[in-house]
C-alpha cells in the first residue's frame, strides 16, 4: 500500500486534490493511504513517514518549502510534488528537489500527466505485463496479478491472485525470456514459474503459496530456488 500525505490549509482545494489522487490510483488499481494534513507543523509533527507527499508552498505558519527541508532531515530522498499558486515559489521548490509541481488552480488533466511522470520516474508504480494470447484475442496480462505459470497438457496455464486460471498460447521458455531480469519470477521447476510476491514458504520440494497453492520445485532447481527466495525476502 502507497502512503501518501496531502497537505493543504484550503478545504475545497484539499477536497479536490484528494478526489483527483483518488481517482489516479483507482484507475491504477494500486492501493493507497491518504492522510489530510491543514498544516505542515501537524504533518512534521505526526511523525509519520510517507511515499508520496503533496504539499501545498503557501500556508501559515511552516510553508511547504519549509516543511520539505524537515523531511528531507528525515529521509534524504522524499518524493513530493509542490501545489502553488506562485511560480516564484516554485522555483524554490527546485532547492529542496522536488519530484514536480501543480500550479492552483490544478485541472484533473495535468495532475493526472504531473502523477504519470513522478509513478514512473520516483516510484516505480508502473505496472509490468507480458504481451500474450489468450483465447486467440492478444491481451495485456499484468504480471502484479500473476501467482504461477504451469506448463500442463502442451499448454501453459497461469494462475491468477483473484484465483482465476486463464491459459495462453506462449510456451514456457519463451515466458521465461521475457521476465529475465524481474526477481519476482523464478524458474523452479521443468513446468513451473513461480511470482515470489505470493510465496509463503518455501519447503524442501515446493513453495506454499498465500491461499494454499502448491508450486512444485524440482531437484535439480532446488538450491537456486532457494538462494533465490530468501535473498528475495530480505529485500
Amino acid at each position: 500500500m502507497l502512503k501518501i500525505a496531502l497537505c493543504d490549509d484550503t478545504p475545497e482545494e484539499c477536497r479536490i486534490i484528494e478526489e483527483y489522487t483518488k481517482e489516479f490510483f483507482r484507475d491504477k488499481e494500486i492501493d493507497i493511504r491518504i492522510d489530510v494534513y491543514a498544516s505542515m507543523d501537524g504533518l512534521i509533527a505526526s511523525g509519520e513517514e510517507y511515499g508520496l507527499y503533496l504539499l501545498d508552498v503557501l500556508m501559515p505558519g511552516m510553508t511547504g518549502i519549509q516543511g520539505a527541508d524537515c523531511l528531507r532531515g528525515r529521509n534524504p530522498n522524499p518524493v513530493i510534488v509542490f501545489i502553488t499558486s506562485s511560480l516564484e515559489a516554485a522555483v524554490d521548490g527546485y532547492r529542496v528537489n522536488a519530484s514536480g509541481f501543480l500550479l492552483k488552480p490544478v485541472a484533473e488533466e495535468t495532475f493526472r500527466e504531473t502523477m504519470e511522470r513522478v509513478t514512473a520516474q520516483k516510484l516505480g508504480l508502473h505496472k509490468a505485463v507480458l504481451p500474450v494470447i489468450h483465447d486467440r484475442v492478444p491481451v495485456r496480462l499484468q504480471l502484479d496479478k500473476v501467482v504461477y505459470f504451469e506448463n500442463r497438457l502442451h499448454r501453459v496455464f497461469v494462475t491468477l491472485s483473484d484465483g482465476r486460471v486463464i491459459s495462453i498460447g506462449q510456451k514456457l521458455s519463451w515466458i521465461q525470456k521475457e521476465l529475465e531480469g524481474n526477481e519476482d519470477f523464478l524458474r523452479c521447476h521443468q513446468s513451473y514459474i513461480v511470482n515470489l510476491q505470493y510465496a509463503a514458504e518455501l519447503e524442501d520440494s515446493c513453495f506454499k503459496m498465500n491461499g494454499g497453492a502448491i508450486v512444485p520445485v524440482s531437484r535439480n532447481c532446488y538450491k537456486q530456488s532457494k538462494h533465490a527466495y530468501y535473498r528475495y525476502c530480505l529485500k
